[in-house]
């Protein structure tokens, strides 16, 4: 083999691993098979970022893959966060989205709480979500009065 073929194999080989490596830190594999993927839609989402961590009864299945502003017109202003779950464990459409604060120090993550009752919940559906306060907010809260 030449030295220019050489090279040139270094050379892809360069760029494929930078750009698996670049959405690995995105929070994007992209070796990990298809998901499912749920909506939930937030007047506020309190800090919760992209790539944040999804969890069920404490594991984690998934992460957030992405939020915007909805589109439509009577719904101006509210946000829709789009999550995307790797493992198979099945809910119903009326488990509830929770965000939920992971430190005193900030950082946000959101928690799935499973229901059995109705109907199973499958890949596009929306989801009820909801926010836990934290505990700044909660004596904030207590404390504004006085």
């Amino acid at each position: 083999m030449s030295k220019e073929l050489k090279t040139g194999i270094a050379a892809l080989a360069i760029i494929c691993l930078g750009y698996w490596g670049f959405n690995f830190l995105k929070g994007q594999n992209l070796l990990e098979a298809a998901s499912r993927v749920f909506y939930i839609e937030y007047d506020n989402i309190q800090g919760l970022n992209k790539s944040s961590i999804v969890s069920i009864n404490g594991l984690q299945v998934g992460k957030v893959s992405d939020i915007y502003f909805n589109s439509d017109p009577d719904k101006k202003g509210k946000l829709i966060v789009k999550i995307s779950l790797d493992n198979n464990f099945e809910f119903s459409k009326n488990s509830i989205a929770k965000i939920y604060s992971t430190s005193i120090i900030g950082g946000e993550s959101l928690a799935i709480i499973p229901s059995y009752e109705g109907e199973l919940a499958v890949s596009g559906d929306y989801l009820t979500g909801k926010v836990e306060s934290d505990i700044f907010t909660s004596v904030g809260e207590t404390l504004n009065p006085l």
